[in-house]
């Protein structure tokens, strides 16, 4: 294959985004389609962004899929299964569909069965970070029977592209694992941050905070958090019971904070401490073996 023609499906800020850098690297053949093109509201962007990525807008799938080599679909996780149900009417065994939505594994292993029926290959494309500042170098994990053709085809034009497995479901699982944390954080962060400005201490606990995150790397951190948790649990569900008091007195939201209680909450009716006779183990792995290991004996 020469340079192949790319199809957006859906094509908001990371289509854009992506398709522009794609333009960069030599793609001039790029087409979108989106529903919304026609809407008062939405469709002006969609034109605006389009002819600035120099990309063509078509009126239907059908056109999108017969303009295209490679067919990636960003929209949204709750129309992915309905829009692939819709592309594989059209689409043949000599193309690509990537996948690019934030779905879960279950629901891109749905897809994979979707495509699979007309022969195309599938990718379960995970985008692993925020798409503005790459990119079409944005970092991205794929599998799917599709994952090897595809990093092959377009890591030639600057795209980074990390081939997991040929399994579909197994780059979301990477993303909605992903997502516990970087979500959880974000939302963790703004009710920290909220209470520490509606405190007057919103300097000092950015300080604070970065001293303990800014030194360590996430697996001694992990060491650091979890193996102690699990031995002094009891005591941190006490003190998130005067956080939640702290948080409900200065009239602010405290489900974070709510939620963090019952997750502690959990580790004390397992017994954790018991289990490791008072004393923190080495390792966040040991933590988690056990929890897995309780469990089971529990159920």
């Amino acid at each position: 294959m020469g340079v192949p023609r790319i199809g957006f499906i859906g094509f908001g800020e990371a289509a854009f985004h992506i398709s522009s850098g794609l333009w960069s690297e030599g793609i001039e053949q790029i087409v979108a389609f989106d529903a919304m093109l026609e809407d008062l509201a939405y469709g002006p962007l969609i034109k605006e962004r389009a002819q600035a990525a120099h990309v063509s807008l078509v009126s239907s799938m059908q056109q999108l899929i017969e303009s295209s080599d490679v067919i990636l679909c960003a929209t949204s996780a709750k129309y992915a299964v309905k829009i692939a149900e819709d592309a594989v009417k059209f689409v043949k065994d000599n193309q690509l569909y990537a996948d690019l939505n934030s779905a879960s594994p279950t629901v891109k292993k749905e897809i994979a069965t979707i495509i699979g029926a007309s022969g195309a290959l599938f990718v379960d494309a995970a985008v692993m970070e925020a798409v503005p500042p790459y990119r079409h170098k944005v970092p991205i994990s794929v599998s799917g029977n599709g994952a090897s053709r595809f990093a092959d085809l377009m890591g030639a034009y600057g795209m980074n592209i990390t081939v997991i497995n040929d399994k579909a479901g197994s780059s979301s699982a990477m993303k909605m694992v992903r997502s516990v944390f970087m979500k959880g954080f974000t939302a963790l962060l703004l009710e920290t941050l909220s209470a520490a400005h509606k405190s007057g201490i919103e300097r000092e606990i950015i300080q604070s905070i970065g001293g303990t995150l800014s030194d360590r790397s996430i697996e001694e951190l992990a060491n650091l958090l979890i193996t102690r948790t699990a031995v002094h649990a009891e005591r941190r569900v006490a003190e998130m019971e005067e956080v939640t008091n702290t948080l409900r007195e200065l009239n602010l939201d405290f489900a974070i904070s709510a939620a963090t209680k019952i997750k502690l909450q959990h580790l004390v009716d397992l017994d954790l401490k018991l289990y490791f006779n008072g004393n923190a183990p080495e390792r966040y792995e040991q933590v988690l073996e056990a929890i897995n290991e309780i469990s089971q004996v529990s159920n």
